[in-house]
C-alpha cells in the first residue's frame, strides 16, 4: 500500500513540477537561505515544541534535499531509490502508529521551512493531515515601512498573546480587530478557552471557505474570517449548522470579492445624472405616479434629534425630503440607537416596518448597518459617514474640507496677531484633512500665519485654554437647538468677552437626501451598481453639487468677500482644489511639489498636520472613553 500512496504522491509532484515549469515558476522546494540575507535579520528566538498547520509549511531551510520535492512538497524521485523506500517506510508508520518525533523548522514572515523532516512533511501533506509537531525557531525580520512587516509585527504581538499562528491577514489594523471581537486588549493574554473556540472557529471557517471557492480570490482566509464574524456571530462557527453557514457565506461573497479588489472603494464626487432626460419633473412624476403606494424611508439617530446639533441638521433635512416629494414618500424617525446597544434592532425593527431606504445618520452606525445589509440585500442601507470599504452599503458625506479652506482664507485674512484657534471634534481620515485646509487657505494670504489646534473629544485632564494672542476661532459649524451659543463657525472674541460671528459653513443635507432619493426613483442607483460591480460606494459631494455653502457675515470687508466668492466659483467649477498646491509637514517634508490635483483618497486619508498647525494628532488613549470606538472604526490615528 505504501508504495501505491508514493506513486501516487509522485504523480502529484509531476503534475505541480510541470505546471510551474509552464509557469515560468520555480519547480523545486524554495529554501530560506537562498533568499533571505541574514543582514535584513533581527534575531532569533526559540518558539518551542508546537504543532504548526501544514498549509504554512512553504519549503526548506537549506537547498540540501530541496530538489527532491515538487513546490507542493510531494516526491520527485522515481520509485525504485533509497529515498521512495525511507519515504513508503515513514507512510506506514504514519498509518499503524502516527508520526511522534517533532520536526526542526524555522519560521519567517508566518511561514515554515524545514531544517529536519522534510520526508514526514510529505508524508503527512500526502494524507491531507492538517499539522505537524515541530520545534520552531523564528527568525525576526528587521522593523521597515512594507506592509507586510507592519502586519508580521502585529502578528508576533498576537501570537505572544493567544499562541495562534494559523490566522493572517492582508491588511494593517486587522489583529487589532480581531482582539477587540474576541474582547481582549493586545497585551493582553487569552485564556485557552479562547484560544481553543478562536482556533475552531476559524479552522471551520476556512474549511468551508475554501470548499466554496474561497482560493479564487486574493485575499487570505484570515481575511475573510475577519470580514464574516464582523457580520455573524464567531460563536454560530462552533453551534450553528454548516448549512446556516454556508447561506451566510452566500450572503457574504460580494464583500469577499470587494476586499480582494485593489480599487474596491469608488468615490463619487458628483451626482450621478441619466444622460438624457426630459426637462422639468415629467419623467419623475411618471415614475412616481407608476408607485402603489409611497416610497418609505427611514431615518436613524443615535440620540434625540433636539439634542444633538448633527441630528437636528439632518432632521431639517428629511423635513426638506417631505416637503420637496409630499406624499410619494413616507418618512420615519428612530431614535436612541445607540452605537453598543440596541443599534441593529433598530435598524431590524425599521425593516420589519415597511421601510425600503434607511439612511442611518450617526457614522458609529456604519459597522450595523452593513449587518443589516448583508442580511438584507434587498434594502438600500445608507450611512453618513466616508471611507466604508463594504458593498452593502453607501455612505454619503459632504466635502467640509472646501468650506474649511475658504473659512481658512477669512481667517487669515482677518487676522491680527498671525495666530488663529481651531477647534476640531474627532481625529479621523475627514476632519484631519478639514484641519489642513483651513491652515492652508489662511497660510495662503497670510504666509505668517500660524493655526492652533485644540480638540473637543481629549479627555478633561488633555484639554487646553487659547493662547492669549488667538482671537480668531474657528469652532463647530452647527448649533445645538437646545443649547444655543454664538460660539460656532468663524467668530471673533472681542476684548469685552462678546462674541462676533464672521462667517460659516453649511452643508445641506435636504439636499443631500433629495439628490439620493431622487437617484434611486429615476434608477440611476442600479446604473452605478451596473458600472461600480463589488466596489463600495462612498458619495462625497461639495460645493460643485450644491450641498455645501459658506455663509458671511454683512461685516466682512469687501475685498475679502470677493475673493471669497472668485474661489468658491473656482471650487465649483472644479478649476480648483484647496490641496493643489505645494505644502510642508509637519516633519519638514514638502508635498505636492507638482501642485497636482490630489486624488479624494489623498485628501481624506491624510493623517499628518501641515506645518503651521500648532497642535498634534491625539493618540487614543487621550480620547474620552465613549468615542475611542468610533475613532478606532473611522481611522485616522497613526
Amino acid at each position: 500500500m505504501s508504495v501505491e500512496a508514493y506513486q501516487a504522491a509522485n504523480k502529484l509532484a509531476q503534475k505541480a513540477y510541470r505546471s510551474a515549469m509552464n509557469k515560468g515558476e520555480y519547480p523545486y522546494l524554495s529554501a530560506l537561505d537562498d533568499f533571505l540575507p541574514y543582514e535584513h535579520t533581527a534575531g532569533e528566538k526559540y518558539i518551542g515544541i508546537i504543532e504548526i498547520p501544514l498549509y504554512l509549511v512553504a519549503g526548506t531551510k537549506t537547498a540540501g534535499r530541496q530538489n527532491s520535492f515538487a513546490n507542493n512538497f510531494m516526491p520527485l524521485l522515481e520509485v525504485e531509490t533509497e529515498f521512495a523506500y525511507k519515504w513508503s517506510d515513514l507512510y506506514d508508520s504514519q498509518l499503524a502508529e502516527g508520526i511522534r518525533d517533532p520536526i526542526v523548522a524555522y519560521e519567517y514572515m508566518h511561514r515554515f521551512y524545514v531544517m529536519e523532516g522534510n520526508k514526514r512533511v510529505s508524508v503527512l501533506k500526502s494524507l491531507d493531515a492538517a499539522k505537524i509537531s515541530a520545534k520552531v525557531t523564528r527568525i525576526i525580520p528587521k522593523k521597515t515601512d512594507d506592509i507586510e512587516n507592519k502586519i508580521y509585527y502585529e502578528f508576533m504581538d498576537f501570537y505572544d498573546d493567544a499562541k495562534i499562528y494559523d490566522i493572517w491577514f492582508s491588511k494593517e489594523g486587522s489583529y487589532a480587530k480581531l482582539y477587540h471581537i474576541y474582547g481582549y486588549q493586545p497585551g493582553e493574554s487569552w485564556t485557552e478557552e479562547s484560544r481553543s473556540a478562536l482556533r475552531s472557529e476559524f479552522l471551520t471557517f476556512r474549511r468551508i471557505y475554501k470548499a466554496k471557492g474561497g482560493d479564487k480570490i486574493p485575499i487570505t482566509s484570515g481575511d475573510a474570517f475577519l470580514a464574516y464574524i464582523e457580520i455573524f456571530p464567531a460563536w454560530q462557527l462552533q453551534s450553528g449548522s454548516e448549512d446556516e453557514i454556508k447561506r451566510n457565506l452566500t450572503k457574504m461573497w460580494d464583500e469577499f470579492v470587494t476586499l480582494g479588489q485593489n480599487d474596491s472603494m469608488k468615490i463619487v464626487l458628483e451626482p450621478h445624472q441619466k444622460e438624457k432626460q426630459p426637462a422639468g419633473r415629467l419623467i419623475l412624476n411618471r415614475i412616481l405616479n407608476d408607485t402603489a403606494k409611497p416610497l418609505k424611508i427611514a431615518f436613524i439617530f443615535e440620540k434625540s434629534v433636539v439634542n444633538s446639533a448633527w441630528n437636528y441638521a439632518h432632521e431639517m433635512g428629511r423635513i426638506h425630503l417631505e416637503q420637496v416629494f409630499g406624499s410619494r414618500i413616507r418618512t420615519s424617525i428612530y431614535e436612541h440607537a445607540e452605537f453598543t446597544n440596541n443599534s441593529e434592532d433598530i435598524i431590524e425593527a425599521a425593516i420589519e416596518d415597511g421601510n425600503r431606504i434607511i439612511f442611518t445618520v450617526p457614522a458609529q452606525l456604519a459597522s450595523a448597518s452593513i449587518k443589516a445589509a448583508v442580511k438584507h440585500p434587498e434594502i438600500k442601507i445608507l450611512n453618513c459617514s466616508t471611507n466604508s470599504k463594504s458593498q452593502a452599503i453607501r455612505t454619503y458625506y459632504c466635502r467640509m474640507y472646501e468650506s474649511k479652506f475658504l473659512l481658512g482664507v477669512i481667517a487669515g485674512a482677518l487676522s491680527e496677531t498671525n495666530d488663529i484657534g481651531y477647534m476640531a471634534d474627532y481625529p479621523i481620515y475627514s476632519t484631519i484633512a478639514n484641519v489642513n485646509a483651513f491652515a492652508l487657505g489662511a497660510q495662503m494670504v497670510n504666509p505668517r500665519v500660524n493655526v492652533h489646534l485644540r480638540w473637543s473629544s481629549l479627555k478633561q485632564q488633555q484639554q487646553q485654554d487659547w493662547p492669549e494672542d488667538v482671537h480668531l476661532i474657528f469652532d463647530k459649524d452647527m448649533i445645538n437647538p437646545k443649547y444655543p451659543t454664538r460660539k460656532y463657525g468663524l467668530y471673533r472674541q472681542l476684548e469685552n468677552g462678546q462674541i462676533e460671528n464672521i462667517a460659516t459653513s453649511i452643508c445641506h443635507w435636504g439636499k443631500v437626501y433629495e439628490l439620493i432619493i431622487r437617484g434611486i426613483l429615476e434608477h440611476t442607483w442600479k446604473e452605478e451598481v451596473e458600472k461600480n460591480k463589488n466596489r463600495a460606494l462612498n458619495y462625497w459631494w461639495g460645493i460643485s453639487s450644491g450641498v455645501l455653502e459658506i455663509v458671511c457675515s454683512q461685516k466682512l470687508p469687501d475685498g475679502t468677500k470677493i475673493l471669497i466668492d472668485l474661489l468658491t466659483e473656482q471650487i465649483r467649477r472644479r478649476e480648483f482644489s484647496p490641496f493643489q498646491f505645494t505644502w510642508t509637514k509637519q516633519d519638514g517634508t514638502v508635498t505636492n511639489e507638482a501642485r497636482k490635483r490630489l486624488e479624494p483618497e489623498e485628501i481624506f486619508k491624510m493623517n499628518y498636520l501641515v506645518s503651521n498647525i500648532i497642535g498634534a494628532i491625539p493618540q487614543l488613549d487621550e480620547l474620552k472613553e465613549e468615542v475611542r470606538e468610533f475613532v478606532r472604526l473611522q481611522g485616522g490615528l497613526r
